[in-house]
């Protein structure tokens, strides 16, 4: 059991390590620097495109990452907070689920099964930021709170925290829809409408918090008309036939626990969680056939994993063969963990944000000149500035609200005349146009740097037309 515990703590640390690679990261930790440079947090139709759509929540969460000296360590610190948000929820599910019906588990076997979670947890939860990640664990939370409760404190903790998941990412409803079908169906018909009504206070709470702290016209267009004006994927049979093997494995794993656990009459143990899981899929279904939209937006299968795996971790260990079950357990959760070591993307043991401190040091040498549209936090720290990001103007562009050229000069580097992305990276296309002909492009080792006429004289011998 502590092999397998060892080995899920790597994952973690491995994963933490790739997190400032993905230069998705870096432009959705963009806009907690921006309310440190007393930017708006939704910039509305007239400010520069961003690339976040989602709750304010998780940029608040993140804001610790802002007091960092360079890009790098902004990345370290929120890849941090991003795992350690939902390894905490992980653990406390793990460590508090209630499971009167399947028997009592040791706190071994409950690090066991938190290990075998974050065995079967989704790699990018680990390896991106995502409004989702953080959505999840309010709502691992809110489960718990509400699986534990006993009393009128504890019924709105988890109004509370199931409305936080809504602060996180707008399509975050299976949790307090699936509370309030739990307590209508274990309860009765008043407790659940109670429960309604405590979400509905709760969520004009958060509601209110976010109306003190923008501008709601502005956080109207980010946040609602953008990403309800996206458009459905392109191909709908090959975005279903890509991600078929992943819905039949969130179908069929919490039916057959379901249905083992009928057997053994412990059901009552897992009902909360499996009708969060069965609401959620209707919000997550329709958000993964957007463009886009992938696994990330089924969040009702992590959000039954936990609890499930406590349940099922819990029944095996009734005697007389639970010591053996739980060691199988074990030795499954360690092979799983060991196959995701060995075939993760880049294969680093350490965090490596030398990139970015290359970046910096060229950005500075040359001020106003360079634009990163995937990595704006360079010049964040180069020039105090924080420019657009392509991914937005991407955006912009799908839900026929593009931006117009001469609004998007105004949010580029003042003496605009070259780009350069990371070579662990692309782009959409978009940002070469914005750059006047013809282009050179120049290996910076770790980036590339595309140079229009007059561009910064960067000498190097890596020159290509």
């Amino acid at each position: 059991m502590a092999g397998a515990v060892v080995a899920a703590a790597t994952w973690v640390w491995l994963s933490w390590c790739i997190f400032p690679l993905r230069s998705w990261n870096d432009i959705r930790l963009a806009p907690s620097f921006a309310l440190t440079l007393g930017l708006p947090l939704y910039p509305g139709a007239d400010g520069a495109a961003s690339t976040w759509m989602y709750g304010p929540l998780p940029v608040w969460l993140n804001w610790p990452a802002t007091w960092m000296p360079g890009p790098g360590e902004a990345l370290l610190v929120a890849g941090g907070i991003n795992a350690g948000f939902q390894m905490a929820a992980i653990l406390a599910v793990c460590l508090g689920w209630p499971t009167p019906r399947s028997g009592p588990v040791s706190v071994w076997g409950r690090l066991l099964a938190a290990a075998a979670v974050i065995a079967l947890w989704p790699w990018a939860n680990w390896q991106f930021l995502q409004a989702d990640n953080y959505a999840l664990a309010c709502g691992l939370l809110a489960n718990l709170v509400l699986a534990r409760s006993r009393g009128e404190a504890g019924a709105w903790g988890a109004a509370v925290l199931a409305t936080a998941g809504l602060m996180c990412k707008q399509t975050s409803l299976g949790v307090p829809l699936g509370q309030i079908l739990w307590l209508a169906a274990t309860a009765g018909v008043a407790p659940a409408a109670w429960q309604m009504a405590r979400l509905a206070i709760a969520g004009c709470g958060w509601l209110a918090v976010l109306i003190a702290t923008t501008d709601p016209s502005r956080a109207w267009f980010t946040a609602i008309v953008t990403p309800a004006g996206l458009p459905w994927a392109r191909d709908l049979l090959e975005r279903f036939m890509d991600l078929a093997p992943h819905f039949a494995a969130h179908l069929a794993a919490p039916i057959a626990v379901w249905l083992w656990l009928r057997r053994r009459r412990a059901t009552d143990d897992l009902l909360l969680p499996t009708l969060v899981w069965l609401v959620a899929w209707l919000p997550g279904l329709a958000s993964v056939f957007k463009i886009g939209g992938t696994l990330n937006n089924l969040q009702g299968f992590p959000i039954w994993l936990p609890p499930a795996v406590v349940v099922v971790t819990a029944t095996l260990s009734r005697p007389p063969v639970g010591r053996v079950l739980q060691a199988a357990l074990a030795v499954v959760t360690i092979a799983v963990l060991s196959g995701r070591i060995a075939t993760r993307p880049v294969k680093i043991w350490q965090p490596l944000i030398v990139a970015y401190d290359d970046a910096r040091d060229v950005s500075r040498q040359f001020p106003g000149q360079i634009w990163f549209p995937w990595n704006p936090l360079v010049t964040v720290f180069s020039e105090g500035r924080l420019y657009q990001v392509e991914d937005g103007l991407y955006v912009r562009a799908l839900v026929g609200r593009p931006v117009p050229a001469t609004q998007s000069t105004q949010h580029l580097p003042p003496k605009f005349s070259a780009m350069a992305v990371s070579n662990q990276g692309s782009t959409w296309g978009i940002a070469e146009k914005l750059l006047p002909a013809p282009l050179e492009a120049i290996d910076l080792g770790n980036w590339t740097l595309s140079r229009g006429p007059g561009g910064p004289a960067i000498v190097t011998e890596d020159v290509a037309p």
